[in-house]
C-alpha cells in the first residue's frame, strides 16, 4: 500500500503538529509502509510559537519540507489514484490553511468517493468533519484515550486523539502506532503493537 501524508506546514499553531508527524513516520517505517508527505505550495500568515502572535507570511510547502524527510511533494503534482490511504496528522494549520483550498478538497474528496481509508489524529478529525459531517466519530471519541484509536466502518475513517488527550509523546505514539498497524492490516482492531 502507498500512503499519502497530508501536511499543513510546520508547527502546531499554524501548520502540522511536528511530534504527530514524526510519530506517524515512526509507525509507517516500523510497518514498512511506502509513504509520501504532501503540502500545498501557497503562502499564509504564520504564528510566532513563543508569543502566539501573528508573524510574517510563510509558504506551507516550504515549511512542511522541514518535516518532510526529503520526500515532500507539492500536492498539485500528485496523482491521488496512485495512493491507497490518506493520513492526516493534527495541527491548527489544517483548519486555517486549507479552509478554502480547492486542491485539498479534491484530495480528500477523492479518498472519500473511492472509499479509501482515511486516518486522522488530533485536530485532523475537526478538519475531516468538513467533509463527513460534524458527527463523525463523535460518540466513539468521548471515552477514547490517547493510546487507542477508533474506526468508522461506514466512512472507512480511523482516528486517534494523540495530543488532544495527553501530553505524553510515548502515549501518543502508542495510539498512532496501533492506528497505523490496523490501517495497514485493513481492519478496525489492533492489539497494542508497540514493543
Amino acid at each position: 500500500m502507498k500512503y499519502l501524508v497530508l501536511l499543513a506546514g510546520c508547527g502546531l499553531g499554524d501548520g502540522s503538529c511536528i511530534e504527530e508527524v514524526i510519530l506517524t513516520y515512526v509507525a509507517l517505517d516500523k510497518y514498512g509502509c511506502d509513504y509520501t508527505p504532501v503540502a500545498e505550495d501557497v503562502s499564509i500568515q504564520s504564528v510566532n510559537h513563543l508569543t502566539e502572535e501573528m508573524a510574517e507570511k510563510r509558504n506551507i510547502l516550504i515549511e512542511a519540507a522541514r518535516i518532510g524527510r526529503g520526500r515532500i511533494k507539492d500536492i498539485h503534482e500528485v496523482d491521488f489514484a496512485e495512493y491507497d490511504a490518506l493520513i492526516i496528522p493534527g495541527g491548527i494549520g489544517l483548519l486555517n490553511n486549507y479552509r478554502d483550498s480547492n486542491v485539498i478538497k479534491t484530495c480528500v474528496t477523492h479518498f472519500i468517493s473511492e472509499k479509501k481509508p482515511v486516518a486522522a489524529m488530533c485536530a485532523g478529525i475537526d478538519f475531516l468533519r468538513r467533509f463527513y459531517g460534524r458527527n463523525l466519530l463523535a460518540r466513539e471519541m468521548k471515552e477514547l484515550t490517547a493510546e487507542k484509536f477508533c474506526f468508522d466502518a461506514e466512512n472507512n475513517v480511523y482516528y486517534t486523539p494523540a495530543f488532544r488527550k495527553t501530553n505524553s509523546s510515548y502515549t501518543t505514539l502508542l495510539g498512532i502506532d496501533s492506528m497505523i498497524c490496523a490501517l495497514k492490516q485493513g481492519n478496525s482492531t489492533s492489539p497494542q503493537s508497540w514493543h
